[in-house]
């Protein structure tokens, strides 16, 4: 069935966001506390006395993976009835940005115009870094370090999208490892400040110096740059469907 035939495709990006992360963070005190009292109960009726004297210490230690295994199954709720607002779709005549977040500067068109449309030319810079050797913030800080980034930015006329999505080395592989995907490597590590007054504060994205925005990947930097600044991220498999879309369109 052809793209087309199937109907547009939705694409919902920043699954993992603020509010959705809120929310966790307080669902697990709750979920300690149904674990705690779960582990408790159960101790009272079942256990024989000698186990019943550390009924307070095991509680404790029980009610952490019930809270665990209860915010997993909620997080994953979560992300599919709860939205950012921030989403591409995809059809027959392009790729649409669509953005409702509270406090987005663009308001919903009577007529959507697509970011980008497949029968014209589309231009792609792909690149990607680990992330791993550098001070790490946001969302990046929440996945293994082993995991990397994979990046493309999308550019029709001048129109510009950045989108990536960070991805464990199984999956990253299928874009780095594959010549005909074109993946830059860019090293992060020496960005940062690595002083010890650094590793006291906040992970701080630096500033590209120009000796970098100026070399031989210097536009790969710039990508970067604006990847930092305006980027969508997508789940590995979205990103997938997304590029699976713009080699459709490059062939036609």
């Amino acid at each position: 069935m052809s793209n087309a035939e199937k109907g547009p495709t939705i694409l919902y990006a920043d699954q993992e966001h603020t509010g959705i992360r809120l929310v966790v963070f307080l669902a697990l005190f709750i979920g300690y506390l149904i674990g705690f009292r779960v582990v408790f109960l159960l101790i009272k009726i079942f256990a024989t006395p000698e186990i019943a004297e550390y009924t307070v210490f095991l509680s404790c230690v029980g009610g952490l993976p019930i809270a665990l295994f209860l915010i997993w199954g909620l997080e994953k709720i979560l992300k599919l009835v709860w939205h950012s607002g921030l989403s591409l779709t995809l059809d027959e005549q392009g790729l649409f940005v669509n953005d409702r977040r509270p406090g987005s500067q663009t308001e919903p068109a009577d007529t959507p115009t697509p970011a980008m449309v497949w029968s014209a030319h589309i231009g792609r810079t792909n690149w990607y870094f680990r992330l791993s050797g550098y001070p790490r913030g946001g969302r990046e800080r929440r996945v293994p370090a082993k995991w990397l980034c994979i990046a493309t930015e999308l550019q029709q006329d001048d129109d510009r999208l950045s989108v990536y999505a960070l991805m464990p080395p199984d999956k990253a592989s299928a874009w780095v490892d594959d010549p005909k995907h074109g993946f830059h490597f860019l090293s992060m590590a020496g960005l940062y400040d690595s002083s010890m007054r650094s590793r006291m504060g906040p992970p701080v994205r630096p500033n590209i110096p120009n000796q970098l925005l100026q070399s031989k990947d210097g536009r790969y930097w710039l990508a970067e740059r604006r990847r930092w600044e305006f980027g969508i991220e997508l789940t590995a498999e979205d990103f997938a469907t997304l590029m699976q879309y713009v080699d459709k369109a490059a062939q036609t």
